[in-house]
C-alpha cells in the first residue's frame, strides 16, 4: 500500500506504460533533443535520455524556502528540457521524501523515470525498506529498484523479482561506487540495470564492467560523473578548447566530462547531482548534439591528463 490515491493500473495508463508507443530511433531526433539509449531488457523498446539527475549528498537535506524552491526547479528543469531519469536512495538523507513531494507538487510523476535504492541486511528489512520507498516517493510504481552497495544481494534479488512480477517495480539492479565495484559482475546475468562510478579520470569500468554490461544486455547508470567535483575543480578558470565547442557543442568542462561518458556505447544514463536549475539545464545539454567518437573521447581524456 502507498499513500498515493492513484492506482497502479491508472498510473501505468497515465504514464504510457500500459500501451507501448513506437519510439523513434535516436538518429532521427532533432539536434536540440536529448539523445536516448534503449533499455536492453525492455519488452517495448523503451529508451531513456542519456542525462539524468542524482540526488545524493545535499539534495535530501531540508533547508530554507529558497533552497527548497531551487531543488524543486531542478526537477522541473529536468522534465522541461526533455530528460526524465531521477535517481535517489533511502539513505540519501530525506531525498526520497523530498523528491516525492516535488513530483506531486509539479504533477510530473508520469514524466519521471524514478530509480531508488535500499541497503539492508535480511529479507524482511529489505522488503520494509522498499515499502517505505513507495510511501516516501508517493507513487504506486517505482521504475527501478536497486540493491544499494551490494548489500545482501543474493537475499534480495528473489524479493525484487516478486515485486517485478506483481507489477510494483518495472526493473531492478545492483549498485556500487566503492573500490570493489568489479564484484557487480557477479550478478550481471540476473539484473536489468547496474550503477557504478565512472568518469573521464576513472576509467577502470572500461576493462570489465562496461563490456560485460553490454554483452549481457544490462543497462548502465553512471554515478559520480564529476568525481565528487574533482574533475570540475581541476579545470576551474580554464577555457574549453575551440575544437570541443565546434565539434561537440560543449561550452563547459562539465558538459565535456558528461559527453565523454554518454558517448560510450554501453552507457545508458549519466546521473550528475545538482541543486542548481541552471546546472541541470547545462548538464542536459551535454546529451544533445553529436556524440564523441573514440578519437574525440581520447582528446577529452587527455585534457584532464595534462591539466
Amino acid at each position: 500500500m502507498t499513500n498515493s490515491s492513484l492506482s497502479r493500473a491508472a498510473f501505468l495508463k497515465l504514464a504510457g506504460f500500459a500501451t507501448a508507443l513506437p519510439l523513434l530511433p535516436t538518429a532521427t531526433l532533432a539536434a536540440e533533443a536529448v539523445a536516448t539509449r534503449p533499455i536492453p531488457k525492455s519488452k517495448t523498446g523503451e529508451q531513456l535520455p542519456v542525462i539524468g539527475l542524482g540526488t545524493a549528498q545535499e539534495f535530501g537535506v531540508r533547508s530554507d524556502a529558497g533552497n527548497m524552491e531551487a531543488k524543486s526547479n531542478v526537477i522541473k528543469t529536468l522534465v522541461d528540457k526533455g530528460a526524465k531519469v531521477l535517481d535517489t536512495a533511502a539513505s540519501y538523507n530525506d531525498a526520497e521524501a523530498v523528491c516525492g513531494e516535488f513530483m506531486e507538487k509539479l504533477a510530473v510523476r508520469p514524466k519521471i523515470f524514478i530509480a531508488t535504492k535500499f541497503g539492508e541486511n535480511g529479507k524482511a528489512a529489505g522488503q520494509q525498506s522498499v515499502e517505505n520507498s513507495f510511501k516516501r516517493l508517493r507513487t504506486p510504481m517505482i521504475d527501478l529498484m536497486y540493491v544499494h552497495n551490494m548489500i545482501d544481494v543474493d537475499t534480495h534479488l528473489p524479493s525484487l523479482k516478486e515485486y517485478k512480477a506483481a507489477n510494483r517495480i518495472r526493473y531492478f539492479g545492483v549498485t556500487s561506487t566503492g573500490g570493489n565495484q568489479d564484484r557487480l559482475t557477479t550478478w550481471m546475468d540476473q539484473i536489468d540495470f547496474v550503477e557504478f562510478a565512472y568518469s573521464v579520470d576513472f576509467r577502470a569500468p572500461e576493462q570489465r564492467l562496461l563490456p560485460m554490461a553490454k554483452d549481457k544486455g544490462v543497462a548502465v547508470f553512471v554515478a559520480l560523473p564529476f568525481g565528487r567535483n574533482r574533475l570540475l575543480n581541476k579545470m576551474r578558470g580554464k577555457d574549453v578548447p575551440t575544437w570541443a565547442r565546434e565539434e561537440l557543442g560543449c561550452k563547459t568542462y562539465a558538459q565535456l566530462a558528461l559527453k565523454f561518458l554518454v558517448s560510450h556505447p554501453a552507457v545508458t544514463v549519466a546521473i550528475p547531482g545538482t541543486e542548481n536549475p541552471g546546472h541541470m539545464a547545462e548538464n542536459i545539454e551535454a546529451g544533445m548534439g553529436p556524440m564523441a567518437d573514440e578519437k574525440q573521447r581520447a582528446r577529452i581524456a587527455q585534457l584532464w591528463e595534462n591539466a
